[in-house]
C-alpha cells in the first residue's frame, strides 16, 4: 500500500512537472512565433528553406543546439563564480533565443519532416504521450480552479482596458 502511495504521488509530482514545462514552452513559442513573422527578412528565409529538403533539414537542427551548450556552459560558469543574475540571464536569454529558432524551424520543415518514416513515428508516439499528459493534467482540480482564474483575470484586465479606453475619449 505505501509502495503504491508513493508511486502515485511521484507520478504526480512529474505530471505536474512536465506539463508547467510543455505549458510554459507552448506559450513561449506563441509568443515567440508572433514576433518572428514581422520581420520581413525572416520570411525570405523561411521561404527558402521551405523549398530544401527534408534531411537538409533535419540537420539544420543540430546548429541551434550548437549555440545553446556553450552559452548554458557560461551562464553556469558564472552563476559557480557568484555573478548569478548575468549566469541566470545568459541561460534564460539563450534558452528563449535557441527556443524560437528551433520552433520557427520545426513550423518551416514539419511537412517534410514527417516524409522521414523514423521521424514520424517518433512524432507520433510523443504527440500521443503529450496528449495523454494534458488529458492528465486537466483532470486534476487545482488545473481546473488555475484555469477558471486566469479566464477572470483576463475578463478584469479587458474590462479595466474598456474602461480605460472609455475614460480617455
Amino acid at each position: 500500500m505505501t509502495k503504491n502511495l508513493f508511486r502515485r504521488i511521484i507520478r504526480l509530482i512529474l505530471i505536474i512537472i512536465a506539463a508547467v514545462w510543455l505549458l510554459f514552452e507552448d506559450w513561449v513559442w506563441d509568443s515567440i512565433v508572433k514576433i518572428i513573422k514581422k520581420v520581413n527578412i525572416i520570411k525570405s528565409f523561411e521561404d527558402y528553406l521551405s523549398r530544401q529538403n527534408q534531411y537538409f533539414l533535419l540537420t539544420l537542427f543540430i546548429f541551434p543546439f550548437l549555440i545553446m551548450i556553450p552559452a548554458k556552459i557560461y551562464g553556469l560558469y558564472l552563476i559557480a563564480n557568484g555573478k548569478i543574475m548575468m549566469g541566470v540571464t545568459i541561460f534564460i536569454m539563450a534558452k528563449i533565443t535557441i527556443t524560437a529558432l528551433v520552433t520557427r524551424l520545426y513550423i518551416i520543415s514539419k511537412d517534410k519532416l514527417l516524409e522521414i518514416k523514423t521521424f514520424a513515428r517518433f512524432y507520433y508516439w510523443f504527440d500521443e504521450k503529450k496528449e495523454w499528459l494534458y488529458t492528465e493534467l486537466n483532470k486534476l482540480p487545482a488545473i481546473q480552479t488555475a484555469k477558471e482564474k486566469i479566464i477572470e483575470i483576463k475578463h478584469f484586465l479587458k474590462k479595466i482596458k474598456n474602461d480605460y479606453k472609455r475614460d480617455k475619449s
